[in-house]
């Protein structure tokens, strides 16, 4: 049976480089996951046909957008519903879309919007 100096003494100097390198890898490829290098552009479909292509990039102050009976707020991080007429206001509780992929809909109004990354499809999916 090993004791706890015998597992000690049998770590060698090669496993703590391996150890730290993989660690440095990780936070490295984490760090970089959140760099929004891409330029987003919502997509915003009103009874299925585009009624808005913004880039947020090129957003300079947060401004609303109405289009059936629904308010939107666009900003240069991100896209929400502050305001529909529909009764369960689930468009409203989901919050802002922020990364390339998200969607969101507003199905008794008919609204959908949906960010891409210039045009470019990187994802095929998205799933919660």
């Amino acid at each position: 049976m090993n004791t706890k100096s015998e597992i000690g003494r049998s770590i060698t100097k090669g496993d703590i480089i391996l150890i730290v390198s993989l660690i440095v890898i990780s936070l490295v490829m984490f760090v970089l996951s959140f760099s929004g290098s891409e330029n987003l552009v919502a997509e915003i479909y009103v009874d299925g046909e585009r009624a808005h292509s913004i880039a947020l990039s090129e957003v300079t102050e947060s401004y609303t957008v109405n289009e059936n009976y629904c308010q939107l707020l666009i900003e240069k991080d991100g896209v929400s519903f502050v305001f529909s007429d529909c009764g369960d206001k689930l468009c409203i509780k989901r919050g802002k879309l922020k990364n390339q992929g998200d969607t969101m809909a507003c199905v008794p109004q008919k609204v959908v919007v949906i960010l891409k990354a210039d045009g470019k499809e990187k994802i095929d999916g998205v799933a919660y």
